[in-house]
C-alpha cells in the first residue's frame, strides 16, 4: 500500500472533521462567535466597572470623573474576552506543535480569564436567579438546602468559558492566523525564488557546456583537417603551400 502523505492526511482529517453544513459552519464562526464574545465582554466589563460607581445602573448620579471610569474599566473588561479566546486558539496550536512553553503560559491566562468571567457570571446572577425545582432537587441531594448559588447559576456561569476553551481547541485545524498566512507565503516565495535561482543557473551552466562542446568541435574539426591537408591555404611539414606541394606531381589544380 502506497505510503500517503502528510497534505493528504490533513485532507482526510478535516474532511471527517467537516460533518457539518457549510452554512451551519459560516454562521457559528461569523455570528454566533460574534455573540460570544460580546456576552464574555458584557460579563468582564461589568466586574471590571463595579465598585468605581455606587450603582452602576444610575448613570445619573455619576459624575464625570466617574462616567469616564467606568467607561475606559469596562472596555479594559470587554477587550479580556477577546483575550481569552485568543489564548484558547494560541494554546491549542501550541500543544499541537509540542511547543509547551508557549501552550502552557497560554493555557495559563485562559483559565484565569475563563475565572474571572465565572465570577462575574455568578456574582451577577446570583443576586437575581431564584432556585427552580430541579435545583431544589439537586440542592437536596446533595444535602445543601440552604446554598445561596443554585446548581442553574453554576452551569450558566460555566457556559461561556467552557464555550471559548473547547471552540480554541475545536476549530485549531481550521483556523490560520494572519501571521500563519504571512509566514506561509514568504515560504512559497522563497521556495518559488530558490527553483527560479536553480533554474537559471542551470540554464547558464548548459549554455556553457554547449559553448565549450561547439568550441571543442570546431577545434577538433580544423585540426583533423589540417592533419589530412585538406584546409585551403594549409601549410605542409616543409612550409609550402598545399599547391605549390602538388605542382610537380602535375596534381596542381588549373584556373
Amino acid at each position: 500500500m502506497a505510503q500517503r502523505t502528510q497534505a493528504e492526511l490533513v485532507a482526510a482529517q478535516r474532511a471527517v472533521d467537516h460533518t457539518l453544513p457549510r452554512w451551519v459552519n459560516f454562521i457559528q464562526d461569523n455570528l454566533f462567535l460574534s455573540f460570544l464574545i460580546l456576552a464574555e465582554a458584557y460579563l468582564l466589563g461589568t466586574l471590571m466597572a463595579l465598585g468605581w460607581v455606587p450603582d452602576i445602573e444610575a448613570p445619573s448620579h455619576w459624575d464625570t470623573y466617574h462616567a469616564v471610569g467606568v467607561i475606559l474599566f469596562f472596555s479594559a473588561g470587554a477587550m479580556a474576552a477577546g483575550v481569552a479566546l485568543r489564548c484558547s486558539v494560541k494554546a491549542a496550536g501550541c500543544f499541537q506543535r509540542r511547543e509547551w512553553g508557549f501552550a502552557l503560559f497560554n493555557f495559563t491566562g485562559l483559565l484565569l480569564f475563563s475565572g474571572a468571567e465565572i465570577w462575574a457570571s455568578l456574582s451577577e446572577r446570583s443576586a437575581n436567579l431564584r432556585p427552580t425545582p430541579a435545583d431544589g432537587a439537586v440542592l437536596s441531594l446533595l444535602g445543601l438546602h440552604s446554598s445561596p448559588i443554585s446548581p442553574t447559576v453554576v452551569v450558566v456561569a460555566l457556559l461561556l468559558p467552557f464555550a471559548t476553551l473547547y471552540y480554541g481547541f475545536s476549530q485549531q485545524q481550521d483556523r490560520e492566523t494572519e501571521e500563519d498566512r504571512a509566514q506561509k507565503a514568504a515560504a512559497e516565495d522563497f521556495a518559488l525564488e530558490r527553483k527560479l535561482a536553480r533554474a537559471e543557473a542551470q540554464a547558464r551552466l548548459r549554455q556553457v557546456q554547449v559553448a565549450g562542446l561547439a568550441s571543442a568541435a570546431r577545434a577538433g574539426a580544423q585540426a583533423w583537417q589540417a592533419a589530412r591537408g585538406t584546409v585551403p591555404g594549409a601549410a605542409t611539414a616543409d612550409g609550402t603551400d598545399e599547391e605549390e606541394a602538388r605542382r610537380p606531381l602535375g596534381l596542381s589544380r588549373r584556373a
